[in-house]
């Protein structure tokens, strides 16, 4: 490889979205969203997946809290299971937003990504990927 097609994929790769690789599950430590809500200090920056029944995209369940540093006009936002306990944010340029806003209610839907907490009452995953099962 010459001296400029390797300097061209290291910029490349250096400046690829984390969701443009692929993603490994055994990366992401399998996780309830009750057990990420319960011991979220356990949780806080780590990759975790989190499978439930898709409830929908996008709702007052999702509101703008500058502290996220998630700006929604740049991220769907989704929610799986009842009771729903965590937000779920995909960006809106993820290669996987269309498949997200054509899930229809539920699929079983896992996601796996980064969990962050801003106490009790506000959890999230930014999304890396999701992966979607049709309801049976």
């Amino acid at each position: 490889m010459n001296k400029l097609a390797a300097l061209t994929l290291i910029l490349l790769v250096g400046t690829a979205p984390a969701w443009a690789a692929p993603v490994q599950p055994g990366d992401y430590r399998q996780a309830s969203q009750a057990e990420l809500v319960g011991k979220a200090d356990t949780y806080v920056n780590q990759k975790v997946q989190v499978t439930g029944t898709f409830l929908f995209t996008g709702s007052d369940f999702c509101y703008q809290i500058r502290r996220t540093k998630i700006n929604t006009r740049d991220y769907f936002c989704f929610a799986l299971g009842t009771p729903s306990l965590v937000r779920l944010y995909l960006r809106k340029d993820h290669e996987q937003a269309d498949e997200l806003l054509n899930v229809k209610k539920g699929a079983q839907v896992t996601a796996y990504g980064t969990f962050d907490s801003l106490g009790a009452d506000y959890s999230y995953v930014v999304v890396d990927a999701i992966e979607v099962r049709p309801a049976q």
